[in-house]
C-alpha cells in the first residue's frame, strides 16, 4: 500500500499549488490511481480471486463493486494490464507523462484478438511511442498512432482483405418514408464518396442558413441553428422517430439523392471534374510510397508514422495509409501545391485583390480549417482573407492570407466596416471642432 499512500500524499499536496499546476497534478494523480486499481483488479482476476463471484469479467466485477459503468470498468482493467505488461508504460504513468487520453490511444494500438502481428509490432515500438508522448501534443500523438495502426494493418501477413464478392450495399425500407443503408465498400471509394457528400452538404447548409436568415428578417425573429446536427426528442408529426435538426449529417443524407441526380445527368464526353479528394502528403512519405510501388513492395514500415514531419491525411484530418493514398493518386488527378516553388506563382503582390488559383490553394492547404480559435470548420468552402487589408496596402500573398469560414468572414467584415465608419465620423468631428 506504499504506492497508494504516495499517491494520496501527492493529491493532498496539490491543493497548495497554483491553479494550472494543481489541475495537472490532480489529473496525474487520478491516472496513477486508476492504473493502480486496474492493476490490482487484473492481478486478483488472474489469481482466481473472483471464484465466488458470478461475474467472471474483472471489468464487470469492478463496475458492480464501484458503481460505475461496465465500459469504465473494462477500461480501467485494460489500463492496469498495460502497466503490468510494459514497465515503460507504468513508469510513464508514474511520471505523469501518460495521461488517460494517451493510455486510451495506446490501448487501441493493441490488437483485438485478430492476430499477433500488431502485438509484436507494439512490443518493438511502444518505447518510441512513449517518447513521442513526451514531445508531442496530444492531437499530434493520436494522429501518429492512428497512422501506425493503419500501416501495421497493411503489413499484417495474417490479415485478410475482403474479397470482391464481399463488397455490397443493402437498402432496407423502414416503411415510414426512410430507408436504412448498410454494406461494405473499399476505403478509397468511401473516402471519395464521403468527400462528395460533404461538399454537397455544406452547399446545402449554407443555402438553408441564408433562407432561414431571410425568413427571420421578414418576421423579426431569431433563428436557432445547430452546427453539429443535434437531436430534438420531441415526437414528429409524421413518425415516431426523433426529429433531427438540420446539421451536417442530415444534409449529407439529403445529398445522396442530389449526387445521384448529378451522376445521372452528367453529359457524355464532358470535361473531367476537379479531384474530390485531397490528400496531404509530406514529400518524404510520398517518395517512400512511390518507390515502394515502383519496386513492387506492398507495404511500408509501420514506424514511418513516427518520423518527424510525417503527414498523410485528408483535409479534414482523417489519417490514411500512404500506400492507400498513393493508389488513389494513381487513379485520380493529382494537384501539386508547393508554396515556395518558382514553377507555380503564389505571390500576386498588388496585382490582384483576390486570392485565386495557386495562391488560394496554398492558404487552404496550410490552414486547413478556419483560423478563429475554437472554430474547426473545414476550409474547402472557406474564404481566404487578407490579414493586412487590401485598402491598407496589404499584399495578396500566402503569408498575408488567412482562412476564414463564411460566418467569421462576414463577422470580421462587418466589424471592420463599423470601425472604419467610427473612424471617419471621429475624423469628421475633429475637423469641425478644430479652431481656424
Amino acid at each position: 500500500m506504499a504506492v497508494l499512500a504516495d499517491i494520496l500524499k501527492d493529491l493532498v499536496a496539490a491543493d497548495s499549488l497554483p491553479t494550472g499546476e494543481r489541475e495537472a497534478a490532480l489529473v496525474a494523480g487520478r491516472d496513477r490511481l486508476t492504473t493502480l486499481i486496474g492493476t490490482e483488479v487484473a492481478q486478483l482476476s488472474d489469481s482466481g480471486g473472483f471464484g465466488a463471484s458470478r461475474l467472471s469479467n474483472p471489468g464487470h466485477w469492478l463496475a458492480h463493486e464501484a458503481n460505475i459503468s461496465q465500459t469504465q470498468g473494462r477500461s480501467i482493467v485494460a489500463t492496469g494490464r498495460l502497466a503490468m505488461r510494459f514497465d515503460a508504460i507504468a513508469a510513464g504513468v508514474e511520471e505523469g507523462v501518460l495521461t488517460s487520453d494517451h493510455l486510451a490511444v495506446l490501448k487501441r494500438c493493441l490488437p483485438k484478438g485478430r492476430t499477433r502481428f500488431r502485438a509484436e509490432q507494439f512490443d518493438d515500438h511502444h518505447k518510441m511511442m512513449i517518447e513521442l508522448a513526451r514531445d508531442l501534443d496530444y492531437p499530434t500523438f493520436r494522429k501518429a498512432c492512428e497512422a501506425w495502426i493503419s500501416l501495421c494493418d497493411d503489413n499484417d501477413p495474417e490479415a485478410r482483405a475482403p474479397e470482391e464478392k464481399d463488397l455490397a450495399l443493402d437498402f432496407s425500407d423502414n416503411r415510414d418514408g426512410t430507408t436504412s443503408v448498410s454494406g461494405l465498400i473499399l476505403t478509397s471509394d468511401a473516402l471519395l464518396f464521403k468527400e462528395g457528400l460533404i461538399r454537397l452538404a455544406e452547399k446545402a447548409m449554407e443555402a438553408d442558413r441564408v433562407e432561414q436568415q431571410q425568413a427571420a428578417a421578414e418576421t423579426d425573429s431569431e433563428v436557432e441553428t445547430s452546427e453539429d446536427g443535434g437531436v430534438d426528442y420531441s415526437i414528429s408529426e409524421y413518425t415516431l422517430r426523433p426529429v433531427v435538426r438540420r446539421g451536417r449529417r442530415y444534409w449529407m443524407a439529403r445529398a445522396m439523392g442530389l449526387m445521384a441526380n448529378l451522376a445521372n445527368a452528367a453529359p457524355k464526353g464532358g470535361h473531367a471534374p476537379d479531384p474530390l479528394l485531397v490528400v496531404m502528403f509530406d514529400s518524404d512519405t510520398f517518395e517512400s510510397a512511390k518507390n515502394a510501388y515502383i519496386n513492387g513492395e506492398s507495404t511500408l514500415p509501420a514506424d514511418i508514422a513516427f518520423r518527424p514531419g510525417f503527414l498523410c491525411e485528408t483535409l479534414d484530418g482523417q489519417t490514411i495509409s500512404p500506400t492507400e493514398a498513393f493508389r488513389i493518386a494513381l487513379n485520380h488527378r493529382i494537384a501539386r501545391c508547393v508554396v515556395h516553388s518558382e514553377s507555380r506563382k503564389v505571390d500576386l503582390g498588388r496585382t490582384s485583390r483576390l486570392f485565386t488559383g495557386a495562391a488560394r490553394e496554398a492558404v487552404i492547404f496550410r490552414d486547413r480549417v478556419c483560423v478563429i480559435p475554437g472554430c474547426r470548420r473545414p476550409g474547402r468552402w472557406g474564404q481566404v482573407d487578407h490579414r493586412t487589408e487590401w485598402q491598407d496596402n496589404g499584399r495578396t500573398t500566402p503569408e498575408n492570407g488567412q482562412l476564414l469560414c463564411p460566418e467569421h468572414h462576414r463577422h470580421k467584415t462587418r466589424l471592420e466596416s463599423e470601425w472604419r465608419q467610427r473612424q471617419a465620423h471621429y475624423q469628421h468631428e475633429r475637423q469641425d471642432t478644430e479652431p481656424f
